[in-house]
Order: C-alpha cells, then structure tokens, then sequence
C-alpha cells in the first residue's frame, strides 16, 4: 500500500499538465480499429506452456493463462498498455476500456510508474489494484501467499454451486458472499471497503463474462471456469471459445449490478453502487481522469474514460 500512494504521488507531480512520452508516436486510432479476437485456429490457443524458471505470474488467473498461450509475453514481463490491449483482445475479447484501466493501474504498481511497463508479479500488492482480501482463489495477504492458487478457498466457491454445470448470477452472488463471511471470520486485518467491494465482484463478473460471455447473463459451463482459475489455462479444448462481444467496463458493471441486486451482501459505507460503479473505481484508483488520460498517453480519453 505505501508504494501505491508513492507512486500515485510521483504520478501526480510529474504528469499531471506534463506531456506524456510513453506512447510518443502511437497511432491510437490505428490500434484501436485493430483489435480483435484472434481467429477460431490461431494455435495460441492450444498451445499451453505453464511458467518457467524466471517467468512472473500476477494474482489474477485470467492475465496468467493469457500469459501461458502468449497472447502477452509468456515470462510476464515488459507489460505496456498496447501490448496488453492486442493481446486481451485477441485472447479474450477484452474490450480496450478495461484494458487501459487496468494497464494504467498495472504501471502505477510498477517500482518505476515513468518507465512505460510493468511486470505480472508487480500487480501483486495488497489492495491495489487487483488483489483483496477474500479473493475467490487467492489467501488473503494477512496469511502469506496472495498470489498463487489456493484450493481450499476455490473450494468453497464450488460448494456453492452444489453440482452445477452451468453458472448462474444467485449462485454467483452467493459464491463470492461465501467467500467474504469466511475472510472476514478468519482475518483479523480483514480490510473491505468500497474499493474492495466492487473490484471482488469486478473478479465474479470477469469469470462469468470470459468463460461465457459478454451477453450471456451470466451463463458458462463451470468446467471452463475451473480450467480457468485451477490450470490458468483457456480451455479451448473444452469447447470453450472467445465471447464474441467484447467485454467491456460498461458490460462489467452491468454484470457487478445484477451481482449485487441478486446478492444478500450491504454496500459498505452506505454507498450507491451503479452499472458505472466499476469504472469509477479505477479512476479512483489511478487519480482521477486527468492523470489517466496523462498516464495512457490519451488512450483512456480515446476509449472514454
């Protein structure tokens, strides 16, 4: 947390009202029209390759099983927000909103947020900006080990779908309630704010939305959710394939809404959460608009953020 609020200092001294050289030279309307999932028979897709010795994963399974296909680099790092963008699209039709959200909070995490990249294992940081407590797969940090699979806690959430095969918003909801009650019985430092309220529905949304898809009310087959969160892997030869609309902060949020009208969880600190919730909350995260727009070189102005 302290190297957050240092680096979210360094950011707002030097490039707020600063010129950003970081995508100096980049067409952004060109790669905004080029992205696209890749084609049904690109072999990235069954072609799996868990990390090596050196290679750096982050706490969230979907960037590491994109990692593992190299739809972004397979050692985890030199992570820049274009790269990110073509690789999420191509690998999971993540929408270029997201990914500049999540890519500018991934360079603030970065030891030097001026260099223009990060690596997987720089987003490893307790409460910024993906990883909380009471997370679906993860121990919380309180225990050690924030960042690797954690079985015990990825089997409660599949004691809440009591043998399912298909997922489903309540059950979801649900899930992901579970999850909280155990973190909050069990971790003396359990922190749970707003920001961590919407980011772990942002985490339920995002299984639901890229192991089904965009438009699918939160419909998958649980076996692709687990091939997802158990091998990091995309499970392609499942039958699994690329949501054909692209998932976006708009659909998230849509998702996170109809997550949290479904569930019994309170909103923390009396708050009022919006199908716009989740796309504040990474505004929040990195500053504000201004220093979005700064850090991303205009994309996140390009993408509507």
């Amino acid at each position: 947390m302290i190297r957050f609020i240092q680096a979210a200092a360094v950011c707002v001294t030097v490039y707020v009202g600063a010129t950003t050289a970081q995508l100096l030279g980049l067409d952004i309307p060109d790669l905004l029209s080029s992205l696209a999932p890749a084609a049904a028979n690109d072999p990235r897709f069954t072609n799996f390759h868990p990390p090596g010795t050196g290679d750096v994963r982050s706490p969230c399974p979907g960037l590491n099983a994109l990692a593992n296909h190299g739809f972004i680099h397979h050692d985890g790092k030199n992570m820049t927000i274009p790269h990110l963008l073509e690789g999420l699209a191509a690998g999971m039709n993540i929408g270029a909103d997201f990914t500049t959200a999540i890519g500018a909070a991934g360079l603030l995490s970065s030891p030097n947020p001026l260099g223009g990249s990060f690596d997987l294992d720089d987003l490893d940081m307790h409460n910024f900006p993906i990883e909380h407590d009471a997370s679906l797969s993860r121990q919380d940090a309180y225990f050690g080990n924030d960042y690797s699979f954690y079985d015990p806690n990825w089997q409660q959430v599949l004691a809440a779908y009591k043998g399912k095969t298909k997922t489903d918003i309540p059950t979801a909801a649900k899930a992901k309630y579970n999850r909280v009650n155990d973190s909050m019985t069990r971790n003396p430092e359990f922190t749970y704010g707003l920001r961590e309220f919407i980011l772990s529905y942002g985490e339920t949304a995002l299984y639901l939305q890229t192991m089904g898809s965009a438009t699918s009310n939160g419909v998958a087959n649980l076996n692709y959710v687990r091939e997802l969160f158990e091998k990091e892997r995309l499970p392609y030869d499942l039958g699994w394939r690329v949501s054909p609309t692209p998932i976006t902060l708009t659909s998230l949020g849509q998702q996170i809404l109809a997550l949290y009208a479904s569930g019994p969880q309170p909103v923390p600190e009396g708050a009022k959460v919006t199908a716009d919730s989740y796309k504040d909350i990474f505004e929040v995260i990195v500053g504000g608009s201004e220093i979005l727009a700064n850090l991303t070189g205009g994309l996140s102005t390009a993408v509507g953020l």
